[in-house]
């Protein structure tokens, strides 16, 4: 009895530090979508294009502001929209359990629209304060990627997830944050891990990045 009593409090235990490691990464993300005003973000879009007009121009085209401004307000006027968290993994941390990197940037949150069947329609991605790129297409140069990140998109839209996350250093997956829980989807594979697991099974190969 007292050997059965060990177990299960060594089990507990195990349990108990496997659920508080999956939980490390939660406040980062919750603190910065309890500071998202949507409205607001929306409203300021424009001041992102302007800052990506000085980055690209050395100033403000007025014109070229105007435009894209535009294209963007028509792209996702009338749109379900979903406010997806840029993150970073710092890779010198892998060992650790603070490996997950949120930036404090003003514009941190990418748009992805979708119809009601949850089909993806438009996106629109930020990089360092700068509006960076937006339209219909998912951006990418491989086709077969295009296709299976839509309907990666969809997939994970449809499991109605508490957040979603955009890691421009893990280019094949997408983010999502369900039931607690950092999920992992590599699209190409079409493979699902808790993002512990993730980060265990490849941080080591070059799979890591693929």
């Amino acid at each position: 009895m007292e050997k059965l009593k060990f177990i299960i409090s060594f089990l507990l235990v195990v349990c108990t530090f496997q659920y508080m490691k999956a939980q490390s990464h939660l406040p980062l993300i919750e603190e910065k979508y309890d500071q998202l005003d949507s409205l607001k973000y929306l409203n300021n879009l424009k001041d992102a294009v302007i800052r990506s007009s000085i980055h690209a121009y050395g100033e403000p085209i007025d014109e070229e502001i105007n435009r894209e401004y535009n294209i963007i307000k028509n792209g996702i006027k009338d749109q379900n929209i979903r406010f997806v968290l840029n993150v970073d993994i710092d890779t010198t941390k892998l060992y650790t359990d603070n490996y997950l990197l949120v930036e404090g940037f003003e514009y941190d949150f990418n748009i992805y629209c979708h119809d009601r069947k949850f089909n993806p329609t438009y996106y629109v991605f930020f990089t360092e304060d700068r509006l960076d790129i937006y339209g219909d297409v998912y951006p990418t140069f491989s086709k077969k990627f295009s296709k299976k990140i839509k309907n990666a998109i969809k997939s994970i839209l449809k499991k109605r997830p508490k957040y979603m996350l955009h890691c421009q250093h893990l280019p094949n997956t997408v983010l999502y944050v369900k039931d607690d829980k950092i999920f992992v989807y590599r699209v190409l594979q079409s493979e699902e891990y808790e993002l512990n697991d993730y980060v265990a099974k490849f941080k080591n190969t070059e799979g890591f990045y693929h």
